[in-house]
This record gives C-alpha cells, structure tokens and sequence, in this order.
C-alpha cells in the first residue's frame, strides 16, 4: 500500500478510503493508480483513456484534491466555494488542512457533477499533444 495513506491516522485512512470509493463509483470512466503528481509522491491518480482527470494527495501543509475538470468548468465549483470557509480553491485544485474540513457529503457531490461534465475536449486537447 501507497506511504500516502499508510502514514495517515486510522480515522484519516477511513476518509481517504471513502473519497477513493466515491471517485470510483461515481465515474467509472476513470483508473486509479499511484504515482508521482505535482511533487507529491505516491499521489492517488486517476485517469481517463490515460488522461489526468483527478489527483488526491498529501502535502507537507494540506491534503489536496486536483481535478483537470474543475479547471476546465469553473463554475462546478461555485456553490461549495459559497459553503465552505475551510476548503481553499485554486484554479484547478481544492486544498484542505484536515481530511474533516471536507465532508463526504460534500466531496461526493462534486464527484457526481464532475463525472457528468463533457471530459471529450479534455481527452482530444491532450491525445492530440501525444501525437
């Protein structure tokens, strides 16, 4: 198993556990493996037909969840960003100081409606730099 989540508290493994369960549940399109993402290694990345869709990670400061939709369609993320004075939102990524300042209920919501957004022009801009 990954150091990311080895290292984490009991409590904080069940969170991260949940939030790996959501992402796979609500978007079947995406595989999840381990590897290096921003300097953050053993990351939780996901990808669709190999193209970086989400990223959960630990930092030395905050936990972070990176999502290439959420850059994309930045409106997906404007009623949490109304809710929530603990999550701190980047253009393309939500970083958290504790795995409780993000709710599952929360987490799983933005989940489903990234999962629902069009990740075609995201798929052909990136297939066709590979070219």
């Amino acid at each position: 198993m990954d150091p990311f989540i080895t290292e984490l508290s009991p409590a904080e493994q069940e969170i991260i556990e949940d939030f790996r369960e959501c992402i796979l549940s609500s978007d079947s399109r995406v595989v999840e493996s381990i590897g290096s993402f921003m300097n953050n290694q053993g990351a939780l990345v996901y990808k669709q037909e190999d193209v970086f869709k989400y990223a959960l990670a630990r930092t030395k400061t905050h936990f972070t969840l990176h999502s290439m939709v959420m850059y994309a369609y930045p409106e997906t993320v404007t009623q949490l960003k109304e809710q929530s004075s603990k999550l701190k939102f980047q253009k393309g990524c939500i970083n958290f100081k504790s795995l409780s300042d993000f709710p599952l209920s929360e987490f799983s919501a933005l989940i489903q409606l990234f999962a629902k957004k069009d990740f075609t022009p995201i798929l052909q801009h990136y297939k066709s730099k590979k070219k």
